[in-house]
């Protein structure tokens, strides 16, 4: 039986990749690292982990390969939370813990 295929692997071919690091947030900020990846605009999402959207952000990748700093409002508080980085019909969903 083939397995489903996750909304990173339906975003991303064998040769792109998205990052997002730290996953453990300390200093208010995450990136995003974008490899082999046409120029294209991104909708970042920021929500917890009960569903409700903290905030949004708009990146506007230039190049191929780039890393994009995303500050985090002063009103995040630590926890759990999910990031998901959308074009289009695609996404790629990630969890962070804040501090």
């Amino acid at each position: 039986m083939k397995e489903p295929l996750l909304p990173a692997a339906r975003f991303l071919s064998a040769t792109q990749r998205i990052t997002l690091y730290p996953t453990l947030v300390t200093e208010r900020r995450f990136w995003l690292q974008l490899y082999n990846i046409d120029r294209t605009v991104f909708a970042i999402y920021f929500y917890t982990l009960s569903g409700a959207l903290l905030f949004r952000s708009v990146l506007a990748h230039k190049e191929h390969f780039s890393t994009h700093a995303i500050p985090l409002p002063q009103y995040v508080t630590g926890g759990i939370y999910k990031v998901a980085v959308c074009c289009g019909d695609h996404h790629f969903l990630h969890s962070i813990v804040v501090r």
